[in-house]
């Protein structure tokens, strides 16, 4: 994947909050759009861990550093996941760490997602990727695979970040029934750490 230079760093605010450009990393084959909804989910997400005390505006410049390089080389990335790292390295605390921070930023939404362990189980829906391309990409870099799809009437999104996965929902929402005209009902799924690593194997072939 080909990107374009990007040279805008992330501003700590007087008030210690990181400011992320809304425009994150302009891919060079990768519409505005895309960008725009890849800047906007981490840059709500880390306003979410610094609200609720999860993360220093430290933690949330190095997070959105990794983040954005790993974006920048066409590789999927979630702050949860890299702050986990940050946190407690590659040891046998990443699971609980990833937990921890993933149920919290959940329970800050109107209506928190449902933990579903077995969606890893679930066969992925390759007719909707092969069908909105667009999708899939943005869905293979955010590291928020869909679930199920029924014929596009419900859908699934599964993830550790639900902040990561309610961007995707408004997204998908806009660009189903824009496409087709058809307005599906949207499931915002939260997984654990070890589900989320093997749907994201299965649907991207990517580790995490």
């Amino acid at each position: 994947m080909n990107i374009q230079p990007h040279r805008d760093e992330e501003a700590v605010t007087e008030s210690g909050a990181v400011e992320v450009p809304k425009q994150v990393n302009q891919f060079s084959d990768l519409s505005p759009e895309v960008s725009s909804v890849l800047g906007h989910a981490l840059s709500r997400t880390l306003e979410m861990l610094q609200q609720h005390n999860l993360a220093s505006a430290e933690d949330c410049s190095q997070v959105a550093n990794k983040v954005q390089s790993r974006w920048q080389l066409g590789q999927g990335a979630d702050p949860i996941m890299s702050l986990a790292r940050l946190r407690a390295g590659g040891g046998d605390m990443l699971d609980a760490s990833v937990e921890m921070i993933s149920s919290k930023l959940s329970g800050s939404l109107p209506f928190a997602p449902a933990r579903v362990p077995f969606a890893a189980r679930l066969i992925p829906p390759t007719t909707l990727y092969e069908n909105h391309p667009e999708i899939h990409v943005i869905c293979k870099l955010m590291l928020v695979p869909i679930a199920f799809a029924e014929d596009l009437d419900v859908i699934g999104i599964a993830s550790i970040n639900s902040y990561f996965a309610d961007t995707i929902i408004t997204h998908i929402k806009e660009n189903i029934k824009n496409k087709t005209g058809v307005q599906p009902i949207m499931h915002n799924i939260r997984l654990d750490y070890l589900g989320w690593a093997k749907m994201c194997q299965k649907h991207f072939r990517q580790d995490v």
